[in-house]
């Protein structure tokens, strides 16, 4: 009679886990070597089962989709194949999760509890909005993707202005999520309480977007900000002679290329590369490194090293492989000394095949932005240590010049980071710790300047 009721009673409990719902938001930590990171995972029901995105808030990693997303017998699998990626849970109790994260062969232990251990962001709008929004979509230029987004517009029958906004590197969604902040729905809700409507999407493979983020590339992502000018110039409720572009970071080198082959009519670039790619990757490593506590004769001795693989990436006209084994055999020659064979090799690898890294340190931004003829705003903060402020300022003043542009107004915000925060140090560390989203400062100056352009 007792084992009958063990077996009563766990007929019950299963019934109680299947019963459970599953979907929301899931957070733990991952602890390694000393280490702990937070992993949030949002589980969403679909009308095939179920589907989820994942967060790594540290990394700056937000809703990257999942492949496959299944919770059969209150175990639940989520896999990222693309980043080798697997978790799987065992509902414990109604809010815990006990499981494994394993990526790439390496497995960790990882509890999940219902809830999002997003920290505080004062900044962020929340509805109801005093404006209208749209869910919109259409496809890309590049191929098939369809392509979704927001498009805010003021209240009234328009024709009115607008801004598509264009995101850094790495997969991006419609708000630019970043650490908790979201400062593209900040720039949004700003610049459309001032009569701007506003475009903003999800790259693809991330939120709504089709397609997978190993598919970005610099030309997969002109095609797909080409659709979103295409879909504004067809909505009759935009005004067409008054169409703008904001980019921040690798953003702000899509923009002007994107305007001088369309009829762009002004132009936000936010903390914009002006030099080449090879000098700001380098430039940023040295900053980063000091910032660290690295002394000068350690940062020339790996910097230089850098620059000689650069210089050759930048002259060699090979591709993959044949890239790859001409550039290793250079280094080898030249370091294999002080370096061993393999990381070296690893090194090249990890370079030649990161396709967006290969488009910036290849970039020469003044080839194309002295070809810009409509107004432009160029912003960077003053502890930018990603996109460092003089250099870069100064060569996009020196390209517009170049190109007879005097429509150009460029401002170092003392104190501002790379994403425009007002910041002690400028490291990547204390994005996730500021509140602030965003300056007030910045927001006044972008809004009152765009709103002077396209009165």
């Amino acid at each position: 009679m007792k084992t009958f009721y063990t077996f009563l009673l766990t007929i019950v409990l299963s019934s109680v886990a299947l019963s459970q719902d599953i979907t929301g938001d899931w957070q733990g930590e991952l602890k390694f070597q000393g280490n702990a990171l937070g992993i949030n995972f949002h589980i969403n029901k679909t009308e095939n089962g179920f589907a989820s995105t994942m967060d790594v808030p540290l990394q700056g990693v937000e809703g990257y989709k999942s492949d496959a997303t299944t919770y059969i017998d209150s175990l639940l699998t989520i896999q990222i194949k693309e980043l080798g990626i697997q978790y799987q849970g065992k509902l414990a109790l109604k809010d815990t999760l006990v499981g494994n994260f394993s990526q790439n062969g390496m497995s960790f232990k990882l509890n999940l509890k219902r809830g999002n251990n997003l920290p505080n962001r004062p900044q962020e709008p929340k509805p109801p909005y005093d404006y209208v929004i749209k869910e919109v979509s259409y496809k890309s230029t590049t191929d098939d993707v369809v392509l979704a987004g927001t498009l805010s517009l003021p209240k009234g029958d328009g024709p009115f202005p607008a801004v598509m906004l264009l995101s850094g590197s790495g997969p991006q969604d419609r708000n630019s999520s970043i650490f908790g902040h979201k400062p593209f729905l900040l720039l949004a809700h700003e610049l459309t309480q001032s009569g701007i409507a506003v475009l903003r999407f999800d790259e693809r493979g991330v939120g709504e977007s089709g397609g997978r983020t190993s598919e970005m590339t610099m030309a997969t992502q002109m095609g797909d900000a080409q659709a979103g000018i295409n879909y504004l110039l067809s909505n009759n409720q935009i005004k067409r002679t008054k169409i703008g572009l904001l980019g921040h970071s690798l953003g702000g080198i899509l923009a002007p290329k994107l305007a001088i082959e369309n009829d762009i009519d002004f132009l936000v670039l936010l903390a914009a590369p002006g030099v080449n790619g090879d000098a700001m990757m380098l430039k940023q490593r040295k900053d980063l490194l000091k910032l660290r506590g690295a002394t000068d004769k350690q940062i020339e001795g790996t910097n230089g090293m850098l620059a000689s693989l650069y210089s050759e990436l930048r002259k060699s006209s090979l591709e993959d492989e044949a890239l790859k084994t001409e550039l290793q055999k250079k280094l080898a020659v030249k370091y294999q000394s002080t370096i061993p064979e393999k990381e070296l090799n690893e090194m090249v690898n990890s370079i030649v095949d990161n396709e967006e890294l290969m488009a910036i340190l290849k970039s020469t931004p003044a080839n194309y932005i002295q070809k810009v003829s409509c107004p432009v705003l160029a912003l960077n903060g003053s502890k930018d240590f990603q996109v460092s402020a003089k250099e870069n300022l100064a060569a996009i003043e020196k390209a517009l010049s170049d190109g007879g542009n005097t429509e150009v107004e460029t401002h170092e915000l003392e104190g501002l980071n790379h994403l425009f925060q007002d910041s002690d140090t400028g490291d990547i560390l204390e994005y996730q710790l500021i509140e602030q989203t965003m300056s007030p400062v910045v927001l006044k100056l972008i809004t009152e300047w765009v709103s002077n352009i396209v009165k």
